[in-house]
């Protein structure tokens, strides 16, 4: 899970209880936990993963890669320490990840995609609340928010010290839910909060994979504090 960009800007001087993560989804969407191998030293795409493309010449589907500090052919920088990739591969069931060599993503062939491309806009799940649609508009994901909103001045700066500011702490419950439009089925995750400030912001841990008619969670609930992994199959249409 990934916090929001704001919550850097300032450090409680007194202590809060966080949330504690979204928990695992549920629903009428068909949803299969996705196996993630990650080997010793090396980073997890359940963390910060980047989503690459290859586009074929015979009009098939597009093949998918997942890049944990893989910077891709875009950028003539290497590398982070520990980088991984992994390839997308449907299953019958949903998919799976294969490991594949991180250099086989600075190819000239697979290509970042960039949030021009994304079929998630940017705006996605990166709100407390709100909601979007896809670029198909097939996919609808919207963060809805229930229970009591508490304003309060806390301490600013890195160190709690460095004046105060406004901020808001939730205590209630916060859910996400992914919908697919054609087929009304939905699934929902939920996170509760108890007089927190902090909150997750699972917009960079979903990925949609259009042409695949997959949906990747990466992270976005857990288990016992751990990120987890799903992979949801859509219905045709």
């Amino acid at each position: 899970m990934r916090a929001a960009a704001t919550i850097w800007l300032c450090v409680l001087a007194a202590p809060a209880v966080q949330a504690a993560g979204f928990g695992p989804p549920e629903g009428t969407l068909p949803i299969h936990p996705l196996s993630v191998a990650v080997p010793a030293g090396a980073l997890s795409p359940l963390r910060s993963s980047a989503l690459f493309r290859e586009e074929p010449n015979t009009g098939a589907a597009p093949t998918y890669y997942l890049g944990a500090g893989v910077v891709g052919s875009r950028l003539q920088i290497p590398d982070s320490p520990g980088a991984t990739a992994w390839q997308v591969v449907p299953t019958a069931a949903c998919a799976r990840l294969e490991p594949v060599p991180p250099a086989l993503l600075r190819t000239p062939a697979v290509q970042a995609v960039v949030v021009q491309q994304n079929p998630l806009p940017m705006e996605c799940a990166a709100a407390f609340e709100g909601s979007c649609t896809s670029r198909d508009g097939k996919l609808r994901i919207t963060t809805a928010f229930e229970g009591r909103r508490r304003a309060a001045r806390v301490g600013g700066g890195f160190f709690g010290t460095e004046g105060t500011i406004d901020t808001t702490f939730y205590t209630g419950v916060r859910t996400l839910s992914i919908e697919h439009l054609p087929s009304r089925l939905a699934l929902r995750m939920q996170e509760r909060l108890n007089n927190s400030n902090g909150y997750s912001a699972p917009q960079t841990a979903i990925r949609y994979l259009p042409e695949l008619q997959r949906v990747l969670l990466l992270g976005v609930s857990e288990a016992q504090g751990m990120p987890m992994a799903h992979c949801v199959a859509l219905p045709p249409g």
